[in-house]
């Protein structure tokens, strides 16, 4: 810029603000999902701090829809603002196989890890993950873009529980959300800029997170997603009956006492579980390899399955898990037995506390 016009630009950094040219440059960061209210959190802080330095921040979980990418990168075009995406390296799936959990409504590592100590590791530490990508980078207006930054996220009115969790954890960083304060259609926000909204949100999910498979979903949630992406649904439920049986499988042999197994025995059983399923969960195998559950093998006092599921589903005052197998089965004889107001949610960003 300065080379173009002969002209070289006076840049310090003073105070938690970058100086350029004399002027008080402020930081601000948001947390950019790719959803609609965190678009309209970007167009609001580009309209009232057009001078500043502003980044949009997407931390990608590897599992989106396509077309949320399309979105983020539009966005970044026509608020000509820099986008700056980081992803842990691993996938929801491929975190649930490497924990050996299958996550929930009350399990939700996968916005931990992926989302949340990502950002937090980088933010707060400076430790970059895996992978960085910069998209309009030439729109920064100073490579220190942290110091003393505020932090803006998408959060509603009707979301005001999520507020106070998320101040907590990113202290000492000062946390906006101007959707609280402001009232600001989401819609007409898209109209004015001309970008389309995310495929998702014509489909009928809430939000334009991980294709419509948030293991924290509910029942109305998964219905949606069987009915319009039903290869999806499939692929989904048999994800989740692999990890079912993988997660079961390890917590057998781990529960194995010290006194009837020894170590090298428990590993080689460690081994050969996960070599039969690394490369199903990897996306390398279309299916597992054949795999016999060493309690299937068990003398009869000792055989015990457990399953483990996304969903919870109480029935005559007992909660028990809730597959997607016997939700797909329920919808097909009686959908009247299924919760239509159930639609869960992924409260990405609100529960690590480092």
């Amino acid at each position: 810029m300065g080379g173009t016009l002969g002209i070289r630009l006076s840049i310090k950094k003073w105070g938690g603000f970058t100086a350029i040219g004399g002027e008080k440059v402020r930081n601000h960061i948001i947390f950019f999902s790719g959803g609609k209210s965190s678009f309209s959190v970007a167009d609001y802080v580009k309209e009232n701090y057009p001078n500043d330095n502003i980044v949009l921040y997407f931390t990608d979980t590897r599992w989106e829809n396509h077309d949320l990418y399309r979105f983020i990168n539009e966005a970044s075009d026509k608020l000509e603002l820099p986008l700056l995406t980081h992803a842990h390296g691993l996938n929801p799936v491929e975190l649930m196989f490497e924990k050996k959990l299958v996550f929930n409504s009350r399990i939700g590592d996968c916005s931990k890890i992926l989302k949340m100590k990502t950002a937090r590791d980088y933010l707060k530490n400076g430790k970059k993950p895996e992978f960085e990508e910069w998209r309009n980078k030439h729109y920064l207006k100073s490579d220190d873009f942290i110091t003393d930054a505020t932090l803006y996220f998408g959060i509603s009115f009707d979301e005001m529980h999520r507020a106070e969790p998320i101040k907590k954890n990113w202290k000492p960083f000062k946390v906006e959300m101007p959707l609280i304060d402001n009232v600001i259609d989401n819609n007409e926000i898209l109209k004015k800029h001309n970008i389309e909204e995310p495929e998702l949100y014509k489909l009928g999910f809430t939000h334009n997170n991980c294709n419509g498979r948030c293991v924290k979903a509910g029942q109305a949630h998964f219905k949606n997603l069987k009915e319009q992406m039903p290869e999806e649904f499939k692929k989904l439920m048999e994800q989740e009956h692999h990890l079912k049986v993988c997660v079961d499988a390890y917590r057998y042999i781990k529960r194995i006492p010290d006194d009837e197994i020894t170590e090298e025995e428990r590993q080689f059983m460690y081994d050969e579980l996960d070599d039969a399923y690394r490369d199903y969960f990897y996306g390398r195998a279309d299916k597992p390899k054949v795999y016999i559950p060493p309690q299937a093998t068990a003398s009869p006092e000792h055989v015990e399955f457990k399953t483990y599921s996304f969903m919870k589903r109480t029935k005559n005052k007992e909660t028990k898990p809730y597959p997607l197998g016997e939700l797909a089965r329920d919808l097909k004889e009686d959908e009247k037995q299924i919760d239509l107001f159930d639609f869960g949610g992924c409260g990405c960003f609100v529960e690590y506390e480092g």
